[in-house]
């Protein structure tokens, strides 16, 4: 076997269970210390994967058509993108499976509808928002746009405020959790997390993913792979967000073949909508050897996000892969 890769472990964790790895060389270390440090960050705070129930299979095609421009969709908590300027979404590959639909824009009332797409089907669904003067509402809504935007002291304010409002609001109370955890506020985000699945009744795939959220952040890896997994398990398996998360918390604790499953899992979910998750797999491949893989991984990502700002290491990690998998045995 060759040379075998590895990055960076919290201190926290516990010793590994598989043999001891052998170290990259200086310049190849750095660059994937630079990389992989950005991922967790990312992924630490992201709140755009999130639960959809259904095993993967050839999926439909979905055309959302709003009254109003600039209207964030999520279907089963997760958010799908926003209409375009002339009211349309089109999102393809959607799993066959029910879904509980969300459209939400600030000063409107949060559309809800339930339907179901069979494999393969393309359909069509109208959305017609109406005006609000919901005053608990409204700060919600404002919440969600500061903490898209990564204003989270702001978005914390208008949640807080939301929940004076009204007191029992789950979706407040998880959005709260992110932007805390965004702040390293782990405590208070798991609190807020705990609470929005009391409200729920312990029914809150996206509050469990946000709870194991705080956990990892805090280095409690075990605690968070639990609740990662009874996330999907409410989830019928379906979940980005939570399979990425469980993945990064196996591989802290040395379990990186299985993580590494985990991880190709949330990949077949999103779709490719989030390249970086590519990176990330690259990056676990390396660390168990496997470079032709984790080669392929990694020239996916800067397939799809040529202009990134983590491109240029890639790139470099990319060239110094290459390089080895080309040097004589």
């Amino acid at each position: 076997m060759g040379r075998e890769y590895s990055y960076p472990r919290n201190p926290l964790v516990r010793p590994s269970r598989h043999p001891q790895r052998r170290s990259l060389p200086t310049s190849l270390r750095s660059v994937k210390r630079v990389i992989v440090s950005a991922l967790v960050s990312w992924l630490l705070i992201v709140g755009l994967l999130a639960q959809t129930p259904a095993q993967v299979k050839p999926g439909a095609r979905l055309t959302l058509i709003t009254n109003k421009p600039d209207v964030s969709i999520y279907l089963n908590g997760a958010f799908r993108g926003k209409s375009d300027q002339r009211g349309t979404l089109l999102i393809e590959r959607l799993p066959a499976s029910r879904y509980r639909l969300r459209a939400r824009t600030v000063g409107f009332k949060d559309y809800r509808f339930e339907f179901r797409v069979a494999a393969g089907e393309a359909r069509r669904l109208h959305v017609h928002l109406l005006p609000t003067r919901d005053r608990a509402e409204l700060a919600y809504q404002r919440g969600e746009q500061w903490r898209e935007e990564k204003k989270y002291e702001e978005s914390v304010a208008e949640y807080e405020a939301a929940l004076r409002l009204r007191r029992t609001f789950p979706e407040a109370r998880v959005g709260l959790a992110r932007s805390l955890l965004a702040l390293n506020k782990h405590e208070e985000s798991q609190q807020q997390a705990e609470q929005a699945i009391h409200e729920r009744r312990g029914q809150e795939p996206e509050g469990y993913t946000v709870l194991a959220n705080a956990l990892r952040g805090a280095g409690l890896y075990g605690e968070a792979a639990e609740q990662y997994h009874r996330a999907l398990r409410q989830a019928k398996n379906f979940s980005p967000e939570a399979h990425t998360g469980l993945a990064l918390s196996l591989d802290e604790m040395g379990e990186t073949e299985e993580a590494i499953e985990h991880l190709r899992q949330a990949i077949a979910q999103d779709g490719d909508g989030e390249p970086i998750l590519y990176n990330l797999l690259g990056n676990m491949l390396l660390a168990v050897d496997k470079k032709r893989e984790a080669l392929k991984a990694l020239e996916k990502y800067l397939a799809l996000a040529p202009d990134s700002d983590l491109a240029p290491a890639i790139q470099s990690l990319v060239e110094q892969v290459r390089e080895e998998l080309a040097a004589p045995p």
